[in-house]
């Protein structure tokens, strides 16, 4: 299997997510290096999930697959807006 077939989905989750949020951070003062930390961590966090799910699901059938896939995709949007509301918070010195 490809890398591009094995990771399709946390890359499609890291372009998303630079598209909707790079703006967000540019606002602010110093947006850019928050906005860096902020891609890196959901780098990070979504390729080494992925690579863990994909080595955990490898001998599984495909509808199994497809079930924790879908798992995997609810924990990244979750996982994104959590860090968001935080990086938020951080930037506003709130926290």
């Amino acid at each position: 299997m490809s890398i591009w077939k094995t990771f399709r989905c946390s890359l499609f989750h890291f372009l998303i997510v630079f598209m909707l949020f790079s703006t967000s951070f540019l606002r602010k003062p110093n947006g850019g290096q928050w906005m860096l930390v902020f891609m890196v961590l959901i780098g990070i966090v979504s390729f080494s999930v992925e690579y863990m799910l994909n080595r955990k699901t490898s001998n599984q059938k495909q509808e199994a697959r497809r079930m924790k896939y879908l798992y995997f995709i609810m924990f990244q949007i979750a996982m994104t807006l959590i860090l968001f509301v935080c990086f938020q918070l951080l930037m506003d010195r709130s926290i």
